[in-house]
């Protein structure tokens, strides 16, 4: 059965128990697919990969569809490898990991709706977020608060979803948080693009 709440708020407790897991955890790692739609072209495009994700809002997405290709945040700056051109995209200013998203939502008014099916609960919070952000959610399951999705869409209408499984939980977090330095590649001040 499945359940609809609404809510307009500062915040939201729904997603006080994923927010918590996240902090809690020294490390988790798992599978992803990854779905980018541009709503201008109305292309998307599928990925998928492995996910590593670390406190404090750190996380590095390996993708398996081309040697090297990566995306991750060292807690404080956001990067790109790029093996197709051979750089480094590195994106400074505030951190854009999962969980500083996840509570942009409990700092911002917005409206939320939320679903539980069974041992899952989808939330959906729509606002003004950072980054052009408008709408972001977040599903967990409710028996151990571990992610299962996570998806944002900006004001044009493009998106970016996470399909989450296999999650596995450790306490020695792996060296994959920081920018690599890769022989060949240029490494780019995205800013200045």
């Amino acid at each position: 059965m499945t359940f609809l709440l609404i809510f307009l708020l500062t915040g939201t407790p729904l997603l006080q128990p994923l927010s918590e897991r996240l902090e809690e955890s020294d490390y988790l790692t798992g599978s992803f697919v990854q779905t980018e739609y541009w709503a201008l072209t109305m292309d998307s495009e599928i990925s998928a990969g492995t996910m590593h994700l670390a406190h404090p809002n750190r996380f590095m997405l390996q993708y398996n569809d081309s040697e090297g290709r990566a995306m991750g945040c060292t807690g404080t700056e956001v990067f790109t490898v790029d093996p197709v051109f051979l750089e480094i995209l590195v994106y400074t200013g505030a951190p854009t990991g999962f969980l500083h998203l996840l509570s942009s939502v409990a700092e911002n008014d917005c409206t939320v709706v939320s679903a539980e099916n069974g041992d899952s609960l989808t939330v959906t919070a729509s606002g003004v977020f950072e980054g052009g952000v408008t709408e972001i959610t977040a599903g967990y399951t409710l028996s151990d608060s571990l992610p299962f999705l996570f998806s944002t869409t900006d004001a044009n209408g493009n998106s970016s979803s996470w399909t989450i499984s296999d999650l596995e939980t450790g306490i020695i977090v792996p060296d994959v948080f920081s920018i690599p330095d890769i022989s060949g590649y240029s490494l780019v001040d995205a800013g200045t693009l």
